[in-house]
């Protein structure tokens, strides 16, 4: 395309060269559209990031609280509660001949028991750091499985371990962790049908990282309830305290560690743990009875 020097005129383009400024003008369109879209899902993925975040934010802030209020209200509770104990003891030594009068004290006791099961609860709120000792995780397992087994044949399920490296060792604080699997197998347990498996399947994730999953066969976690499950006090469950996975995530989170909850393609809901294990050189002659410490944060 050359300009006519008569005139003053740009003389059009050619077809040729029309359609090729054309092309890359749809071209240049197509770009700025992709990477229009692009920016929209980072942003929704962002903000739905930031919303976890503050989302978890006001959980910590919720649980420093009540850890707060715990440490008092245990007190202010434990004192008389172990008043009634006592004399509830008393009464049935006295009346341990009078089968109506026992039958109200065994009743008594157990509102004594779960009013103290709730002050347990609550304590394990209370923020707190302690010593963290190199455990094998099979042992854990297989104790947190006995423990269980009340609840388990109440429900009338049936727990399966499946564990990649019997042999893993892992830092922990072993009850705290045994106290974790306990809840998480409960909840599992209570939510399936009678007559159900519970699974806790435990493999390898990544270098030094292990998850341990728990699945059940119930109907699954409602909408929206995934991000509330950890909440203190909320529960679905008509005699739930809400704690057991408020408690379960609190001392997950001590171990370094990470929970979360989800709905299983197959049905059912999974709770997920994930755990720092040793590094190798810490693996080294560190037996059960002699075990290394290391510090959870």
């Amino acid at each position: 395309m050359t300009r006519d020097p008569n005139t003053n005129v740009e003389p059009l383009p050619a077809g040729d060269e029309l359609s090729e400024m054309l092309r890359g003008y749809v071209q240049a369109a197509q770009r700025l559209q992709k990477t229009h879209e692009t920016l929209q899902h980072e942003i929704v993925r962002l903000r739905d990031e930031l919303a976890s975040k503050d989302r978890e934010l006001e959980r910590r802030r919720r649980l420093a609280s009540l850890g707060e209020l715990a440490a008092g209200v245990a007190h202010e509770v434990r004192n008389p509660l172990g008043a009634i104990s006592l004399y509830s003891g008393l009464l049935r030594r006295e009346c341990r001949n009078i089968r109506p009068a026992m039958e109200l004290i065994r009743k008594i006791e157990a509102g004594i028991k779960a009013i103290d099961e709730v002050v347990q609860d609550t304590l394990a709120l209370v923020p707190r750091a302690g010593e963290c000792e190199i455990h094998l995780l099979q042992s854990i397992l297989e104790r947190a499985r006995d423990l269980s087994l009340g609840v388990l044949r109440a429900a009338g399920a049936t727990l399966e371990v499946r564990l990649e490296d019997p042999q893993l060792r892992i830092p922990a604080q072993r009850e705290a962790l045994q106290r974790v699997f306990v809840n998480l197998i409960a909840n599992a347990a209570q939510a399936a049908p009678h007559g159900s498996v519970v699974r806790l399947y435990v493999a390898a994730a990544g270098e030094h990282w292990i998850e341990a999953r728990v699945l059940d066969d119930g109907p699954g976690l409602p909408d929206g309830v995934a991000d509330r499950v950890f909440d203190p006090f909320f529960t679905t469950k008509q005699n739930g305290t809400g704690l057991g996975l408020t408690i379960a995530h609190r001392l997950v989170e001590l171990h370094g560690g990470r929970l979360s909850a989800r709905n299983q393609e197959c049905g059912g809901a999974e709770f997920v743990v994930g755990l720092p294990t040793e590094r190798p050189a810490e693996a080294v002659n560190a037996p059960e009875e002699n075990p290394t410490r290391t510090t959870a944060a």
